[in-house]
């Protein structure tokens, strides 16, 4: 009986590129995750190629690539977007978009295109969100149901008539995070450049080009090194709560964030005991996090208990009576502040 393998993460990358170029053909601005997760994949390919070009010729390397054991180095070549984001200018692009992506699909396999329309709380009136769900059967046959892949793309479309006068690009000067400040936008046809927005809302958008370059090098040679800062700006009463959830999601992909008041460390000398599990940080394999909430007493307590309470803390939304704006507290109730937090960065 033959048996046929399906790579789902393969197959996610293949779709993600696709889509990709259908996005930069109708002049779509590629945002967010995707961008930097390129970044990061095409530097760890390089190192993956570079290693493969000293083997001997001989070496059989044909399913190489795909094999997280193999030249665990470079295991970051393997990482696929979680999901899309894309701006156009206009709601034409948008629709073109649309319509390619439904041609692209319906031929390919089994799948279902659903399409929302969200609401859009900091950018203004003149902006609508969009998010495409597609829901694809891979391997589908007589006898087998097949896997079901799902693709999420978030569309911002620009509705404004004085568009081409007032030009503004992601992230519409309301950055989260220094990684995520870059942008895919067309050169032409099918190519495209990888560059930094022109709309980050730091002093990178008043710098000359060379300024912008070292900065820019900065910011890539630390997105490769799993670093950036958090860099979002907003009062309103529930910031901490969007700044916490983003926060926690680039935590879980193991990025460091270096400005925020705990940072991650290997390891430590200092026999503390974990102010969630109660059990020692000292010999422990798994990372640790050094809470500063407090200037004059800093203390450790293991990253997993740590981002289990901080995702607890967040989603109790807790309020401050005084200002009705949520609260994050670490655990021994000092504000984590994240707010504030752009005030450390390079940027500002």
């Amino acid at each position: 009986m033959m048996s046929i393998y399906i790579n789902i993460n393969k197959e996610k990358r293949i779709i993600y590129k696709k889509l990709k170029i259908i996005g930069i053909r109708n002049n779509g601005v590629i945002f967010g995750g995707m961008v930097r997760d390129e970044i990061i994949a095409t530097h760890y390919k390089s190192l993956y190629y570079k290693y493969i070009s000293s083997l001997p010729s001989n070496t059989n390397i044909s399913t190489t690539f795909w094999n997280k054991e193999f030249h665990k180095e470079s295991i970051k070549r393997l990482i696929i977007p979680n999901d899309m984001d894309i701006y156009f200018s206009h709601n034409d692009m948008a629709e073109a978009f649309i319509n390619e992506i439904n041609n692209f699909i319906s031929p390919l396999c089994a799948g279902v295109i659903k399409i929302q329309e969200l609401n859009l709380y900091e950018l203004g009136e003149n902006f609508i969100h969009k998010r495409i769900i597609i829901t694809l059967i891979i391997g589908k046959t007589i006898t087998h149901k097949g896997i079901i892949i799902k693709i999420k793309i978030d569309m911002i479309i620009n509705k404004s008539i004085i568009n081409s006068i007032n030009y503004i690009e992601p992230p519409f000067n309301f950055p989260d995070f220094t990684c995520n400040l870059f942008v895919m936008s067309k050169i032409y046809g099918d190519h495209y450049d990888i560059r930094l927005s022109m709309n980050t809302g730091t002093k990178l958008d008043m710098m000359s080009t060379v300024s912008r370059s070292n900065y820019q090098t900065q910011i890539i040679n630390d997105l490769i090194e799993g670093k950036t800062e958090f860099i979002r700006k907003s009062i309103r009463d529930n910031c901490e709560y969007i700044n916490g959830c983003r926060i926690l999601k680039l935590l879980e992909r193991n990025m460091k964030i270096t400005n925020l008041t705990f940072r991650e460390i290997d390891k430590t000398d200092i026999d503390n005991i974990c102010d969630i599990c109660q059990m020692t940080v000292l010999n422990n394999e798994e990372p640790l996090i050094e809470v500063l909430t407090n200037k004059y007493a800093s203390y450790i307590i293991h990253k997993c208990c740590f981002i289990r309470y901080l995702r607890n803390e967040i989603n109790k939304k807790n309020r401050n009576t005084e200002n009705n704006h949520i609260e994050c507290r670490c655990m021994r109730r000092n504000l984590f502040n994240f707010k504030n937090s752009y005030k450390s960065s390079y940027l500002f």
